[in-house]
């Protein structure tokens, strides 16, 4: 997508509303907004079907966003300018791509079928539901760490560190590396965003190189000497080089910012939303709703989008082939029309079909991961303290496309 001109030439089928294209751009324009959701809603109430200047197809609503991302005309192409709402440097832009389009989250099937069959095994239920005792004993560790510090930083202390943990042991990474490696898939995910500055992309891309060539040694490494964990699996499959390299900065970046996040927005809501807080120490056994609702109701992605293979309808509109869709995941959790009283924070609720994690063919591989180390952290945590206090002013990362805090600074009382 293309910043806004001045004048909007779109067809009659959606919104040619310009102050809805602007309520848009200004949402996007503002990712360290605490409340993103209100814009949304007038979003939805305005213009829930939108085109921008550049013809790109803006969803807010959950059943237009849910049927998006399951329409087999609608997919993933090898160009990423789509998703972008400010400009980068060519140079950059190739360079980034010339891997990523290597991953499955740049794929369709059948080509993301036979990738995402290689990788998948390692995070069937089955197999993710026996890191259990591990994921606990790290959070226990973590915990420990931040208990020593009243006031400590939650993100840097626990929610980060523990999904770079149980990758880096998922794959494989020896613990000499993961301090170097770390940081390099923070500065990494700036791709993730629809706007970025040229300079951090530009520190993205450099990341991504660095990270590729150590994945790439390490690959050869686990040839030579296998071991039992997944890159030595993957060093064996179906798969060359770069596409085993791209789907593992994939996995293992995803892996690492959707959890923190999760972590980080879902002890944050409990902390503003004490009386649910109080509910979930009452009865420990609504973890797994609380989770879920946590991930509705300050979900870690707020945006997912995908290209139109061939021509289709959807929600109404014509779309041709070429034309990007974005999906708003952050306000289709929010859609009155889907969830009863959708602003409250409902740690019950039941009916909670949230799109946190996408749908369809591109539905989240990690999901399952992601949702057992959020449940194993609620349980340590509720095991280990009586309360949780507030510290001071939490800060927002800059970011819509991955949501999320930067510093959350709390203090656990055992």
């Amino acid at each position: 997508m293309s910043q806004v001109p001045p004048d909007v030439d779109t067809a009659p089928d959606a919104s040619t509303d310009l102050e809805a294209v602007q309520l848009f751009f200004g949402i996007m324009s503002d990712p360290m907004n605490d409340d993103p959701y209100t814009g949304y809603r007038k979003l939805q109430e305005r213009a829930p079907v939108l085109r921008t200047p550049d013809g790109t197809l803006v969803l807010t609503r959950h059943a237009d966003c849910d049927a998006a991302l399951r329409h087999r005309d609608l997919g993933k192409t090898d160009d990423m300018r789509g998703y972008l709402l400010t400009p980068v440097a060519e140079e950059e832009f190739t360079k980034a791509m010339a891997l990523l389009q290597k991953s499955m989250s740049f794929a369709n099937p059948p080509e993301h079928t036979r990738v995402r069959q290689q990788v998948g095994a390692a995070f069937a239920t089955r197999h993710v539901e026996l890191l259990r005792v591990g994921i606990a004993a790290q959070v226990d560790q973590l915990l420990d760490e931040l208990a020593a510090t009243p006031g400590g930083d939650f993100m840097t202390t626990v929610a980060r560190p523990l999904p770079v943990a149980i990758m880096a042991d998922l794959l494989g990474l020896p613990e000499s590396d993961r301090a170097t490696v770390t940081p390099l898939f923070a500065q990494f995910a700036a791709m993730a965003e629809p706007i970025v500055d040229a300079g951090v992309f530009a520190r993205a891309t450099t990341a991504q190189q660095a990270l590729a060539a150590y994945f790439t040694d390490l690959l050869d490494a686990k040839r030579r000497d296998p071991a039992e964990d997944l890159l030595s699996r993957l060093a064996v499959a179906d798969l060359d080089s770069a596409e085993v390299v791209a789907n593992v900065l994939l996995l293992f970046g995803a892996g690492i910012e959707t959890t923190a996040n999760l972590l980080g927005n879902g002890l944050h809501t409990l902390l503003t939303h004490p009386t649910e807080f109080d509910r979930l120490r009452a009865d420990p056994a609504l973890a797994p709703r609380a989770v879920e609702e946590m991930l509705r109701f300050d979900s870690p992605v707020h945006l997912d989008a995908r290209t139109a293979l061939r021509p289709l309808t959807l929600a109404g509109v014509e779309i041709a082939a070429g034309q990007n869709v974005t999906t708003v995941l952050g306000a289709a959790n929010r859609d009155p029309e889907r969830f009863p009283d959708p602003d409250r924070f409902d740690i019950s609720r039941a009916d909670n079909a949230h799109l946190s994690f996408a749908a369809g063919a591109h539905f989240c591989l990690g999901a399952h991961l992601t949702r057992l180390e959020a449940q194993v952290f609620l349980d340590r945590l509720l095991a280990r303290t009586r309360a949780v206090t507030l510290d001071a002013s939490p800060e927002r990362r800059a970011g819509l496309g991955l949501r999320g805090f930067a510093r959350l600074p709390v203090t656990l009382h055992p």
